[in-house]
């Protein structure tokens, strides 16, 4: 893996590392957290994602080359440096590599599960994925992020990948990311000026984007309290179960007035299926008020199918993961109401 140069800056205060963050915000700075998601972002790739043509030049006289490396170099002084060293100056002109990373591998405050006196869910941003698929309370009153961190990754990104670092990367198809649309979770985003409260359903902007401002880092996450007769499921569809990226990822979170009793809240979030995790809205307006019957949630995957924006890429058709969104959403309703202790 061929990485661009940079210093790493280690703070040994949470406030220290939001005064790095605000000081070398305009030379380009990016958070450490478990490193997972950071290092593929940050590699050259062998190729740049753009290749210059070239018309005519004394390398290439015929013309119409497509060259890795900027011809107007060879006639000059820079013709003495190596292939690598030309094609790496393309690449950091294509991409814009940051000059500082800030590594948060000391801040053993962004770490913990903990249930406050509200017995909201709080966990820490730099909470590794693995901590969070062995919580016993996590899998127990919000069973659809510990199943999110159960199709995240492999053993080995899971112990080293953050909760805070799937978050932040703002990718419609990250496993915890999807489950916290689903469950109501609120960022908590800290800076030198302050801090303000994000709901995880309005994070994302676009793909990679997200509404955080300079200087801004997320220190935490919080869950609202599952009220009772409350339910949860996530399940990740993928072509493998192991280090792959989700076709269509589906979390469902269900209230119901008691056992068998008719919904009285439920939110469904979709991934991989829109630019940024999609809670299906349509599907709330077909089962609120009625019981959880099979004619119902029928309906309301269909809802959820009509929410979606998938698109065609490697993975799949924008057709099979629209089926997808309806059959897994299906089935995560019918699950989430299990768990209730209803019947279907």
């Amino acid at each position: 893996m061929i990485l661009p140069r940079f210093d790493v800056l280690v703070p040994n205060s949470v406030d220290e590392a939001f005064a790095m963050l605000s000081r070398y915000a305009e030379k380009g700075i990016r958070i450490l957290a478990g490193g997972t998601d950071l290092l593929v972002d940050l590699r050259r790739p062998i190729i740049p994602a753009a290749i210059p043509s070239c018309e005519g030049c004394a390398r290439h006289k015929s013309g119409s080359i497509r060259s890795t490396v900027d011809c107007g170099w060879w006639e000059s002084d820079s013709s003495r440096e190596s292939d690598r060293a030309l094609l790496t100056k393309v690449q950091d002109s294509i991409h814009k590599y940051p000059e500082y990373i800030i590594s948060l591998h000391k801040l053993k405050e962004l770490r913990g599960i903990a249930v406050n006196e509200k017995v909201n869910l709080r966990v820490g941003a730099m909470t590794t994925i693995t901590d969070i698929e062995r919580s016993g309370i996590i899998r127990e009153k919000w069973t659809a992020l510990a199943e999110g961190a159960d199709s995240l990754g492999s053993p080995l990104v899971r112990n080293r990948g953050t909760i805070g670092g799937n978050i932040a990367n703002a990718r419609p198809a990250a496993d915890t990311f999807i489950p916290s649309v689903a469950l109501g979770g609120v960022l908590d985003i800290h800076s030198e000026k302050g801090s303000r409260k994000v709901p995880v359903d309005s994070f994302a902007s676009a793909p990679g984007e997200t509404v955080m401002e300079k200087g801004e880092m997320i220190t935490g996450i919080e869950y609202p309290a599952p009220p009772e007769f409350s339910g949860s499921a996530y399940y990740k569809l993928a072509n493998r179960k192991a280090l792959e990226i989700c076709n269509v990822g589906v979390a469902v979170w269900i209230a119901l007035e008691k056992p068998g009793g008719p919904v009285t809240d439920i939110r469904v979030a979709l991934g991989a299926v829109g630019p940024t995790p999609i809670l299906a809205e349509s599907v709330k307006e077909v089962l609120v008020g009625k019981k959880p019957e099979d004619a119902n949630i029928k309906k309301a995957a269909k809802a959820a199918r009509e929410d979606a924006t998938p698109i065609d890429d490697h993975r799949g058709s924008a057709w099979y993961r629209s089926m997808m969104v309806e059959l897994v959403t299906d089935r995560m309703i019918r699950l989430a109401v299990e768990r209730v202790g209803g019947k279907v």
